[in-house]
């Protein structure tokens, strides 16, 4: 029993012997004064038990507010840590893509640098076709990285590198399809040196834009 408790019983004890005097009393003064004491007792009392249960509540009320606060800062960190989690898993599965999409193109930036022009068990129309083909390849990359363009909004530093890069690239695949359509060997040496200069290019570009993902 707490000490509150108990000084209320003591207090409702003595407001009861108040009224068994003033039922006992004798006289009018002394049976008004007696009544008039034991009712001033009894309001007193009324008031202390009223503001105890009224601390009591208020008490457990705040005792609940903070339990509740508790338990909502509890779910919003919850839902905070997974939303986090989403997040990261959005922004791997982002970095993945243009990781895919850069590795695409330093691949035909790499073949475009050590290409053999020149494939005496190939004909002219077949060295051609594998020039356009080349060039396809490229356009169809190109394609491929415009459709993912909500990927490459994340990354603006790469994506403007690879954008660079794909520009390299296609200018290394014209030079790589004029190659076969020369006027003569020095002409040939200019367009090849070219063709391998924005390989080469595009392999620089590509390399910072892959480091910018890191």
């Amino acid at each position: 029993m707490s000490v509150e408790v108990l000084l209320m019983a003591v207090l409702i004890a003595l407001t009861a012997i108040a009224y068994m005097v003033a039922i006992n009393a004798r006289g009018l003064w002394r049976l008004t004064l007696s009544f008039l004491f034991a009712t001033c007792m009894l309001g007193g009392t009324v008031w202390v038990i009223v503001q105890h249960y009224s601390s009591v509540s208020r008490f457990a009320m705040e005792k609940e507010r903070r339990k509740f606060e508790r338990e909502k800062n509890a779910a919003e960190e919850r839902l905070q840590i997974k939303e986090q989690d989403l997040d990261k898993m959005e922004r791997a599965g982002s970095v993945s893509r243009m990781q895919t999409l850069i590795a695409q193109a330093n691949g035909y930036a790499s073949l475009l640098t050590r290409e053999k022009l020149y494939d005496q068990n190939l004909s002219h129309s077949q060295l051609i076709a594998r020039a356009a083909e080349a060039e396809q390849q490229v356009v169809r990359l190109q394609r491929e990285i415009d459709g993912s363009a909500q990927v490459l909004d994340q990354f603006p530093e790469a994506s403007r590198l690879l954008s660079a890069a794909m520009g390299n690239l296609t200018e290394a695949c014209r030079f790589y399809r004029k190659y076969y359509y020369s006027e003569n060997s020095a002409a040939e040496r200019t367009t090849e040196r070219l063709l391998r200069q924005n390989a080469h290019d595009a392999q620089g570009a590509l390399q910072k834009a892959s480091q910018s993902l890191q």
